[in-house]
């Protein structure tokens, strides 16, 4: 056992987080835990460092356990590099180095008399040293930070002069190397793209201990933990084996709780009757044993039979002409700093793309081009007759800061009541007197809900969504994918999330070094590792909807990757 929570509780006010709770986490075992925004995911992480305590109950830790976490702040000495911090994972190794450097320096001295007791002090430290495979840490280092995206170039580099994203990605490389019992890794994808994830991925895969991960990217989930807790109405509900097995177990259990749940009240309702029929009667005496039966009947909760928003709908709007957008010799930047070169393409009614990249690459400036939110440096940008333009933007500068939930989508059209937009934004659970909160006071996961409420309620033919999954819980990112795959018109998504690219997106466009690239490509264009991303991008498309294709029957049917129609090019 590493750890035990023991009819645990814990409460915010009127809310429970935890009711309850009674679960154990075995060495060994890699667990992924899921649930809404709010449940308290991270609050039981709070738990587990001791940063909380409960209510009521307790948790049961493994004598000596230690914990590896990816802190809110960063602990570095001023001046420290970056690679010097990261190393700091290695300390009591580092020190045994320091130890043995010293006795160098000592054994230079030849004429010293304790030479023999150096030697055999050097000889011990040396075995433990080499133990603790001390010899291989600098080129562990040098992996682990390179598979989080760090250059060669960044190493020596102060750590204080990096982006906070950067500093976040150095934390979790520091902490996958510490040699702990066990892992608490809180979205450990946020800051990394996509060769970051999947070092992350392959990294965990072949990781000798525990770990307990929160993270909303279902494709790494399925990759990397053996079990799902689900945090739900304070309550842990366990489900063995990845993500895709997590929605099956779960939907059986919620069909059978369903089932349960209609036959205990037609059970209560029939022997309400009886009672009503008979109290007065001559079976006065069962009626009153069956009134005091109810009274002890443990009566089950209505079970939520669908955690996804059941109209989260996206309304395409007026039919458009054929072509959507066309792009001509375009290329997109700020001033004078060209970020994407020369791209020419078409995007036809109905086609649906994801533009994908390394980060920095240039995936969001382009479609704040294609929206029309920037100019482009050179070459043209032309929508398609009677084109309407839904642009979603990722840092939900759309919104208001001043204005109120309701005043935000009301403000779209005032021919709608009150009670109207309430409804609307019920379905975007915005309930009671959270639609007058001002957004400025919202939540992340809050903000991105009603940013989506906006641009669907709005509609558009021509969709751009720039990271329309950040800070959405893995509910909300199933109500929308489903929505987007009913949308008829032309969509293009920027999205690290691959599970919800390979749902909505049919063609992938690459951009690399500047420039972009589609699967289109024939096989003597671009060099070779260009060619291997766009087949991994590809292959990693197809196995994933593989996976998925028993429990998607009714979607229609389609190539996991198509290439681009015949007039969508691109121009290197």
């Amino acid at each position: 056992m590493l750890y035990r929570f023991e009819d645990t509780e814990k409460c915010y006010g009127p809310h429970d987080v935890l009711r309850g709770v009674t679960w154990q986490h075995n060495p060994g075992e890699k667990v992924g835990l899921v649930g809404r925004n709010g449940a308290g995911k991270t609050t039981l992480f709070k738990l587990l460092l001791k940063e909380e305590e409960p209510d009521r109950g307790e948790i049961i830790r493994a004598s000596g356990l230690t914990i590896g976490h990816v802190s809110q702040h960063l602990d570095a000495e001023e001046g420290m590099t970056l690679f010097d911090y990261v190393e700091t994972a290695f300390a009591e190794v580092l020190a045994i180095e320091q130890k043995m450097r010293a006795i160098e320096h000592d054994l230079s001295d030849t004429a010293r008399e304790d030479h023999n007791r150096l030697l055999e002090k050097y000889s011990e430290l040396q075995h433990d040293y080499e133990h603790a495979n001390g010899y291989t840490l600098h080129a562990e280092v040098e992996r682990v930070l390179s598979g989080v995206g760090f250059e060669k170039s960044d190493w020596e580099r102060p750590i204080h002069e990096f982006s906070g994203g950067q500093q976040n990605r150095a934390m979790l490389a520091r902490v996958l190397l510490t040699k702990v019992d066990l892992l608490l890794l809180d979205e450990p994808t946020n800051h990394l793209d996509l060769d970051g994830i999947e070092f992350l991925e392959e990294f965990l895969q072949s990781f000798k201990g525990s770990f307990l991960l929160i993270s909303h990217d279902r494709t790494f989930l399925n990759r990397t933990i053996e079990k799902i807790m689900e945090l739900a109405h304070g309550k842990l509900i366990e489900y063995h084996g990845n993500y895709e097995r997590f929605l099956q177990l779960r939907q059986e259990r919620v069909e059978k709780m369903a089932v349960d749940y209609e036959r205990q009240q037609e059970f209560i309702e029939r022997t309400q009757e009886f009672i009503r029929r008979n109290i007065a009667g001559q079976k006065t005496k069962q009626a009153k044993s069956r009134r005091k039966m109810l009274n002890r009947l443990d009566e089950l909760e209505r079970p939520e039979t669908d955690e996804t928003f059941a109209n989260f709908r996206l309304e395409a709007g007026p039919r458009s002409g054929a072509i959507s957008l066309t792009v001509d010799r375009v290329t997109a930047g700020y001033e004078d700093t060209p970020i994407v070169n020369n791209l020419s393409m078409v995007i036809r009614r109905g086609e649906r793309y994801a533009i994908m990249g390394p980060n920095g690459s240039g995936k969001s400036t382009l479609l704040k081009t294609f929206a029309g939110r920037l100019q482009p440096l050179s070459g043209t940008i032309a929508y398609g007759h009677n084109v309407h333009v839904g642009y979603y933007d990722q840092t939900l500068g759309d919104l208001d800061p001043k204005g109120s939930v309701i005043d935000e989508v009301w403000n779209l059209d005032h021919s709608q009541t009150e009670e109207q937009v309430r409804s609307y934004l019920a379905q975007f659970s915005f309930f009671d007197d959270d639609v007058f909160k001002k957004t400025r006071d919202l939540s992340g996961g809050e903000r991105g809900r009603l940013a989506l409420a906006k641009i669907m309620y709005a509609g558009g033919n021509l969709m751009l969504l720039d990271e329309p999954t950040n800070h959405l819980d893995v509910y909300t990112r199933e109500a929308l994918e489903a929505a987007l795959e009913r949308f008829t018109g032309a969509l293009v998504v920027v999205s690290h999330d691959r599970y919800f690219i390979d749902r909505v997106a049919e063609n992938i466009l690459l951009v690399e070094d500047g420039r972009p690239l589609t699967p289109a490509l024939s096989p003597g264009e671009g060099g070779p590792a260009t060619r291997d991303r766009v087949r991994g991008a590809q292959s990693r498309k197809s196995a994933t909807a593989a996976s998925r294709k028993s429990t998607r029957r009714s979607r229609r049917s389609r190539s996991a990757l198509q290439p681009p129609s015949a007039n969508a090019s691109a121009t290197i």
